[in-house]
């Protein structure tokens, strides 16, 4: 909800009114709802201050380096002072580290001091900023020649602030003013203090970091496939270790949809040699576009052909080996086998570049169960469980 602050307060007047169901539960309704559009309005007056504290950066209010006095920070009411404080924070760590505004906030406790002064015509009490002349006949020294004044004003649907950089001297006369506004509906810039940019390259930054994604990636994934053991003993299901890579397309900027191939290798001295080429299309389940803040979960469905040599490929057939297969085998008659293979499996990816991967694959052309097991019968055998890890360029 973007409400105003002030709104707020009428639907105190309205809920208290009604009949007193609980009157406890509506005080803790009626803070959070408070302290919600506070927080809304608390990140639109920080981004106001940071197009005040840019435009300074732009066009300096002056051409030295100058002490100047916050005079204080007004605020919408039922606010309170603790918004007061945090943009006084806000605007302090902004001069600090834009030097290029030329303004250098100074202490100056007489200034917000309350202060006396009487004459033929009265006495007046006021503070010291808003009276120099009554600094100056109280002997206070003010702690600069300059003052700030800021005032957040809510105007409707919208948040007015007013700056003013005065001489602290009876003439109090205005040497810089601006006046920015901004809708309570427009969600705030969040820009870096370090490098204050317009508003406009604030909103090109974040348009490219959304829109700045390509629609294709380069993955790089290093995986493990392990087969489930089957009733024969004489054959022994040693894990593949495979490194493939390949090329990921994203079918929209959402990425809702995704299509991948890859081609990969295994190796294992004295076992096996083997490569393989799979495809893969892949639904985001995590929600409708993926996040820049949290993990993106997918489902995927892949298939692909395997082709390897090598002792271990006598687990691929649909006879069982005989003790001569697995003591005779030698480099000019190792047992060769070409499986195509489906895989259902998750893919738990942070921000489009690391992913952890799992999923089950079934053999369909393994039709027994002596070389190689099952590890779920869901109305499909799913003999093999594997797991990569991604890194995607």
């Amino acid at each position: 909800m973007r409400a105003a602050a002030w709104s707020v307060m009428a639907f105190a007047t309205v809920a208290l009114s009604a009949e007193p169901v609980d009157v406890d539960l509506k005080e803790r309704q009626l803070e959070l709802l408070r302290a919600e559009v506070a927080s809304e309005l608390q990140l639109q007056a920080a981004g106001l201050l940071d197009e005040l504290v840019y435009g300074w950066t732009q066009e300096p209010p002056f051409t030295v380096d100058t002490p100047v006095v916050l005079t204080g920070v007004t605020v919408p009411v039922s606010l309170g002072t603790g918004l007061e404080a945090y943009l006084e924070n806000h605007l302090a760590s902004l001069v600090t580290k834009n030097p290029k505004s030329r303004v250098q906030l100074v202490h100056c406790p007489a200034c917000s001091a309350w202060v006396v002064r009487s004459g033929p015509v009265g006495t007046v009490v006021t503070r010291g900023f808003d009276d120099p002349q009554a600094l100056a006949q109280g002997g206070l020294a003010p702690g600069g020649k300059h003052a700030l004044f800021l005032d957040f004003e809510a105007e409707g649907a919208s948040l007015v602030l007013r700056a003013r950089l005065t001489t602290l001297d009876p003439s109090l006369r205005i040497v810089s003013a601006r006046t920015l506004t901004t809708t309570t509906s427009t969600p705030a810039l969040l820009r870096s203090g370090e490098r204050l940019v317009s508003a406009q390259e604030a909103r090109k930054e974040y348009l490219e970091a959304l829109g700045g994604r390509g629609l294709f990636l380069v993955p790089v994934r290093f995986g493990v496939r392990a087969y489930a053991t089957g009733t024969n003993s004489n054959v022994g299901n040693v894990p593949f270790l495979w490194l493939s890579t390949g090329l990921e397309a994203a079918f929209s900027q959402a990425r809702a949809w995704t299509a991948s191939i890859n081609a990969g290798f295994s190796w294992l001295p004295q076992s096996h040699v083997a490569v393989m080429a799979q495809g893969r299309i892949s639904r985001l389940l995590s929600g409708s576009s993926t996040s820049l803040t949290w993990p993106d979960l997918y489902g995927f469905f892949g298939a692909g052909v395997m082709f390897g040599q090598g002792r271990s490929m006598l687990a691929f057939r649909n006879t069982n080996p005989t003790i001569d297969d697995i003591i005779n085998t030698n480099t000019n008659n190792e047992p060769r086998a070409t499986l195509g293979l489906f895989s259902l499996g998750l893919e738990l990816r942070v921000k489009n570049r690391i992913s952890l991967i799992a999923f089950l694959e079934t053999l369909p052309a393994i039709e027994i169960t002596d070389n190689i097991g099952t590890y779920v019968n869901l109305l499909i055998r799913f003999q093999s469980f594997g797991v990569e890890v991604s890194f995607c360029f």
